[in-house]
């Protein structure tokens, strides 16, 4: 049974709505009636030991799997069983837990690639480079630069995105999927092997996006980056929720603490690791 904390029911219409979903692959289920409602230009956080359905949700949302039965809307649009181009038209991009940047292209080129669903230009008008494609492919390449900056990327523009570092391979793909014009954006892991300093400065980069209009899910396990910037997370264990509410109120939860520590004696241990960071961030 899902815990929720007292007050988080939201009042205004989600702009994502998982409504009963379950998806079982081969007989194992993966994700069992799971309810997720998230707020508009709000940062959600999915949380959860490995192997709790965190990814298979956000495949879903996305339209990557369908789910069994059980609805996903966004902005009040069903979505459910659309393929994944469409849904990216309703305004949802996505970066993968595992990067997954194109091979032999530049940073800059990589985020431009992003741009192409929204390109207005035809096959004619690209053929003959007409005044109207050598404008947009200009525009274009200025706001893949403007977005490169935006997320912080230090490398330079020409060099080969599958040549940069972990933590700049992961900006260059959410530049990309900035670069889609999203309205909703699903983050799988985005600190994933940052230090402290580079995961900090992805939390105000959340901010940033949050305060232009977007809405941010996020899978994440840095429980500080939680805690500091997500403002309501679900926890997951086995395909089922646990909690829903505050990061804070959700973490001291026992259940929660349980299924990160697998028994209940071990549990104190994520409150004492809590504590010593917030006091590390504060020193």
């Amino acid at each position: 049974m899902t815990t929720t904390s007292p007050g988080a029911s939201g009042a205004v219409a989600p702009a994502v709505e998982i409504a009963g979903v379950t998806k079982t692959f081969g007989g194992l289920t993966a994700v069992s009636d799971i309810h997720i409602e998230v707020a508009r230009q709000s940062i959600y956080g999915i949380l959860g030991p490995n192997g709790a359905g965190k990814t298979t949700v956000l495949n879903m949302i996305s339209g990557f799997i369908a789910p069994d039965s059980g609805s996903i809307s966004v902005f009040g649009d069903e979505v459910t069983r659309m393929p994944p181009h469409r849904i990216a038209r309703h305004g949802v991009a996505r970066t993968y837990q595992n990067i997954r940047l194109f091979g032999g292209m530049t940073v800059l080129e990589t985020v431009v690639a992003g741009a192409y669903m929204r390109r207005s230009s035809t096959i004619g008008g690209a053929l003959l480079l007409s005044p109207g494609e050598r404008r947009e492919r200009q525009r274009v390449r200025e706001r893949a630069q403007a977005l490169l900056e935006q997320v912080g990327v230090r490398s330079a523009h020409d060099e080969l995105a599958e040549t940069l570092s972990y933590g700049d391979q992961r900006r260059v793909e959410i530049a990309r999927a900035l670069a889609t014009e999203p309205q909703v954006l699903l983050l799988d892991e985005p600190t994933a092997g940052m230090n402290d300093a580079e995961s900090q400065e992805i939390g105000e980069l959340l901010l940033q996006l949050q305060a232009s209009g977007l809405t941010l899910i996020l899978i994440e396990h840095n429980m500080r980056l939680v805690e500091e910037f997500c403002e309501s997370v679900s926890v997951m264990n086995s395909g089922v929720m646990l909690a829903q509410g505050t990061p804070s109120w959700c973490l001291e939860q026992d259940d929660v603490k349980e299924a990160y520590f697998g028994k209940s004696s071990d549990a104190a241990r994520i409150a004492t690791l809590r504590r010593a960071r917030r006091g590390s961030s504060g020193s």
